[in-house]
């Protein structure tokens, strides 16, 4: 199936959304909110829960965002309890980055809790245009953090994290469409952060990898050859997905050749692997310089694909690298 026969019935499936007007929202809305038709710009003004009481569980907590409305501004020290899905060019922007928060659940396993795809009930998700977050909090998400599928999203100055503990809350970081971009972010969530579905770029952005987390996910499926860029990469923590040796770099299932770039990293995990690959047709080419890497071990236990990556010059399969530039 081609590209765009794909994307024609993803959004008649999926993405055909019936929007919730801005009054609407203002009426299923705990809170207070601001409306600036002038502008196209919706603010939470204070702390509430979205609740949607005709859509019924588990989608009442879900604004399907009108395309009239351009921007959300969340307030300082405002909580929204609800979930954002956009359709056509959207910003969505804390006023701080620690106290603007949207928050989805504490229920451990939401999804299957719920009998429903993670994936299809993100915290924020691009079904049309380009999707913009900025300088907010994203706590305990109902499926993952963001997902714009095959569309762009770009994302800055915001915290992804997850501390209900636990394996099973598909807290999956991002996932983004060709040209998406992700600078200035913090990382604490227990499944796949970084999805390179897509050719996309990544910069200065910190990783901690608590229990389940894959810093870089190459896919479950064949996901296309693509390109990851990776600048000033920081990886912290002592856990990480189990099943895969805590590997930083995981290819779980699929077909395709994948480069994977990382330009300055400081990557430091006394338990994680550096790379896990299931399937024999996965191939990862790429370069890592600039670099002060410390693991316990190159290759998890899969090591069915074959890695062509370059790390501080050479191809040795080691655990310990560095590489720093002067």
């Amino acid at each position: 199936m081609n590209k765009i026969l794909y994307a024609i019935l993803f959004v008649f499936l999926f993405g055909t959304l019936h929007a919730q007007s801005v009054t609407e929202l203002g009426n299923s809305y705990s809170g207070k909110v601001k409306w600036n038709a002038e502008i196209g710009e919706l603010s939470f003004t204070t702390a509430g829960v979205i609740t949607f009481e005709n859509k019924g569980k588990p989608k009442q907590h879900f604004w399907n965002v009108p395309k009239e409305v351009n921007t959300i501004t969340i307030e300082a020290d405002v909580r929204v309890v609800g979930a954002f899905h956009t359709q056509g060019d959207c910003t969505i922007r804390g006023k701080h980055r620690k106290t603007s928060m949207v928050y989805g659940t504490d229920i451990q396993k939401w999804a299957q809790t719920n009998g429903v795809k993670a994936f299809r009930h993100c915290q924020f998700q691009n079904l049309g245009g380009v999707l913009t977050i900025q300088n907010l909090t994203s706590l305990n998400p109902f499926g993952f953090h963001v997902r714009g599928e095959g569309n762009v999203v770009m994302v800055s100055d915001c915290d992804f994290l997850d501390n209900r503990g636990g394996a099973g809350n598909h807290s999956d970081g991002i996932e983004g469409g060709d040209g998406s971009f992700i600078e200035n972010c913090y990382f604490e969530t227990g499944d796949d952060v970084i999805k390179v579905y897509h050719d996309l770029t990544v910069k200065n952005c910190t990783i901690n990898m608590v229990q389940n987390a894959v810093p870089i996910q190459l896919g479950w499926g064949n996901t296309g050859n693509d390109t990851g860029t990776f600048i000033n990469l920081t990886i912290t923590g002592d856990s990480g997905r189990g099943n895969d040796d805590r590997a930083i770099i995981v290819g779980r299932s699929g077909a395709y050749t994948k480069t994977i770039n990382i330009y300055g990293c400081n990557i430091k995990n006394p338990n994680a692997s550096w790379i896990s690959l299931r399937g024999k047709e996965m191939i990862v080419n790429g370069e890592v310089t600039d670099a002060e890497i410390e693991i316990e071990k190159h290759w998890s236990k899969y090591k069915a694909g074959k890695s062509n990556m370059v790390i501080c010059g050479n191809k040795d399969e080691g655990n310990r690298y560095e590489c720093i530039k002067n």
